[in-house]
């Protein structure tokens, strides 16, 4: 089996994406038409969706991806990089990568709306992608979803008082691991968001949900950190907490909140910044309001797919490292983030207008494609193929990837020398 790319970890990591099919190049910020990405995302047929422009597309609805086998190459905008915002984009199937995107909604629209929802997806991968300012969660994986994998994204200031029904909602993520078999969440960075930190999935009873979150940070939670799974078993691993100005005096010394009787945990190797008695002790963390130590712990971890892991002190310092789109550069927005991470400051706000709004991302140095096949003319010249045939882009190299996927794996390259 060939990995969907190069450090792809977890039960996504064998996700096909657009391998082998056409090549969608976005080339306007309009919401739809020609050259737009909602033409791509809506397409049929496997597909790659590559960038000549760089800028924040503002939706005009929300983006409803029902058709599979897509990679959207984020990495590949020439400039400052593709941001989504005004309304959500729904992966609703199966054999999807997305990678170096940000989504970040905002208010404007007046909607409950979450950054990225994935509904009864499976193989979905998300990598290095950056998520704020929802009116509803930031990343929801839910309906079933499984063998997926969230890894290095940055999860940040979902609206608190904003547009939902029900008032207050500063929520980060609800994250399933149902279907036909778990889901991975680890390297992220979850920032300043009052719940939901994540939530594991309450929905799905059989078959069980199965979920396994190691190495993230969890920064700032404010009356609530991480939840639920009242049907699911859990590994919970080596992940670093650091309780921030938001956070509630009741809930600063919380790694979990659980509240049935149902589910199973492995807790091992986490780390709460200020409290030496429940890093020696996780246990100490957990907070019961059903259920016992007794009907939740497991001396075992759960079988999962393979992570590359690491105590949780060295998690912290590789995911503030890298976390988040990165790629092409990371944005003013993801920046100020991660300073408030590391001088402990950060407050829930109700409008992404309280934080300077959405940041100029601009198109520079864009490449010659001259037979539109995803590839600068450069590269193809490089490596031996021609740059007036557009066919080569899915001759397979000798790892069974093809040429289009090793240009955009190159792109990261250089990168993971700085960033994990």
């Amino acid at each position: 089996m060939v990995p969907a790319f190069p450090g792809a970890e977890g039960f996504g990591a064998y996700t096909v994406g657009g391998r082998g099919g056409e090549v969608y190049i976005v080339t306007t910020l309009e919401d739809q038409g020609p050259g737009s990405l909602r033409e791509a995302l809506t397409a049929t047929g496997p597909r790659t969706v590559v960038f000549a422009v760089s800028g924040t597309i503002y939706l005009k609805a929300p983006i409803r991806v029902t058709n599979p086998y897509l990679t959207i190459a984020g990495q590949t905008a020439p400039g400052d990089g593709i941001c989504l915002a005004g309304h959500t984009l729904s992966i609703e199937t199966h054999d999807v990568i997305l990678r170096y995107l940000r989504f970040r909604p905002g208010d404007h629209a007046g909607v409950e709306t979450d950054a990225l929802s994935v509904r009864g997806g499976s193989h979905v991968i998300i990598d290095h992608c950056s998520f704020s300012w929802s009116t509803d969660s930031l990343l929801d994986l839910t309906v079933g979803s499984g063998l997926n994998t969230v890894q290095w994204c940055l999860l940040s200031e979902a609206l608190n008082r904003s547009w939902h029904s029900k008032g207050a909602h500063s929520y980060a993520a609800g994250w399933d691991g149902s279907g036909a078999g778990g889901s991975s969440y680890h390297h992220n960075l979850l920032a300043t968001c009052d719940s939901r930190m994540p939530r594991i999935d309450k929905y799905a009873r059989m078959p069980r949900v199965l979920v396994d979150v190691r190495n993230n940070i969890i920064y700032n939670w404010g009356n609530n950190s991480a939840y639920g799974g009242e049907f699911a078993d859990m590994n919970w691993v080596n992940n670093y907490y650091k309780p921030g100005p938001a956070t509630a005096s009741r809930v600063r010394s919380r790694l979990f909140e659980s509240d049935s009787k149902a589910n199973k945990m492995y807790l091992s190797g986490n780390y709460l910044e200020g409290s030496p008695r429940v890093t020696a002790d996780n246990w100490r963390g957990i907070h019961f309001r059903s259920g016992s130590i007794k009907t939740l712990r497991v001396d075992n971890p759960f079988k999962v797919a393979p992570v590359r892991t690491e105590p949780a002190e060295v998690a912290y310092r590789r995911v503030l490292a890298g976390a988040g789109a990165v790629l092409p550069k990371r944005d003013p927005v993801d920046e100020r983030i991660i300073r408030d991470v590391e001088a402990g400051t950060g407050r829930l706000i109700d409008s992404q207008e309280e934080v300077g709004g959405w940041p100029e991302l601009r198109t520079y140095n864009v490449p010659v494609d001259s037979d539109r096949d995803g590839m600068p003319d450069w590269w193809e010249e490089a490596h031996g193929l021609n740059p007036g045939d557009p066919e080569d882009r899915n001759r397979v190299n000798s790892e069974g990837y093809t040429y289009l996927e090793v240009y955009l794996h190159s792109l990261t390259q250089g990168a993971l020398s700085q960033f994990p």
